[in-house]
């Protein structure tokens, strides 16, 4: 049967569009691996109990963001902004699993949802996704993430007090905007630490004790503590058991 040309040209265009609105980098794999036991220790006991057993479905989740919430992500790193859509997206998320956890929804659904969720709070406090429209960090990119890579197994979670939380009566979209807005004032001190003299400098050329291991590990503890807030709003939602929960203030707890 003969090919039409137009509809070739089309369907070109088209993953063309794809390609280019999808995340060129993220997070090393590992990384997200273990942001889903890390978000785990944030949680309340019981959640937690409910959800150290699906870990491998949460995991799948991080790994199966659908392409449009991808473009969108991926256009907040080019424009520096979250946008509307994708707030609305993270808002429709969270009461999706909070109506699963009312509903009785096998748990493996649940996790696999709240991996999108994770997935998208790990790369909106991703300074390298942030930074993703400034040419002067994509020619250092690389390299930062083999630094995250080769310094993954030391990187400390620190609760980060800083972000609005959601528990306390911060919005999905302040949440989203601080952690974003955060990414990207680490931009300016990757990029300055990476290029010296014209040349990108490697990994390897950095401790524990540089300024990119410092932004690293406030990165990281931005998107873990980001990930809880956004499963435990929808926690909250569903009415769920907050018992012996230690992250939020007695005052203000669901």
């Amino acid at each position: 049967m003969p090919v039409n040309p137009s509809r070739v040209v089309l369907v070109a265009a088209a993953m063309g569009i794809l390609l280019c609105s999808a995340p060129s980098h993220a997070w090393p794999r590992e990384a997200y691996r273990n942001m889903v036991y890390d978000t785990l220790r944030l949680l309340p006991p019981r959640l937690t109990r409910v959800l150290i057993h699906r870990a491998d479905e949460i995991f799948e989740g991080v790994s199966s963001l659908p392409s449009d919430t991808a473009s969108s992500i991926a256009a907040a790193g080019q424009n520096g902004t979250v946008s509307t859509e994708l707030v609305r997206d993270v808002e429709l998320r969270v009461m999706g699993v909070a109506d699963m956890v009312s509903d009785h929804r096998s748990f493996d659904e649940v996790a696999r949802e709240l991996g999108h969720l994770l997935r998208i709070a790990a790369d909106l406090s991703d300074p390298a996704m942030m930074g993703s429209g400034r040419p002067e960090l994509r020619r250092v990119v690389r390299e930062y993430y083999r630094f995250v890579e080769l310094n993954l197994s030391t990187l400390p979670l620190v609760y980060d007090k800083g972000l609005p939380s959601t528990l306390s009566g911060a919005t999905v979209r302040g949440l989203l905007e601080r952690a974003a807005s955060d990414a990207s004032s680490s931009v300016p001190a990757l990029e300055s630490a990476f290029w010296s003299g014209g040349q990108v400098v490697p990994a390897t050329a950095f401790d524990y004790r540089s300024v990119p291991y410092a932004e690293t590990s406030l990165g990281y503890s931005r998107a873990v503590t980001a990930a809880a807030y956004l499963w435990l709003s929808a926690w909250s939602k569903a009415n769920g058991d907050f018992t012996g929960y230690r992250f939020a203030d007695p005052k203000t707890k669901p």
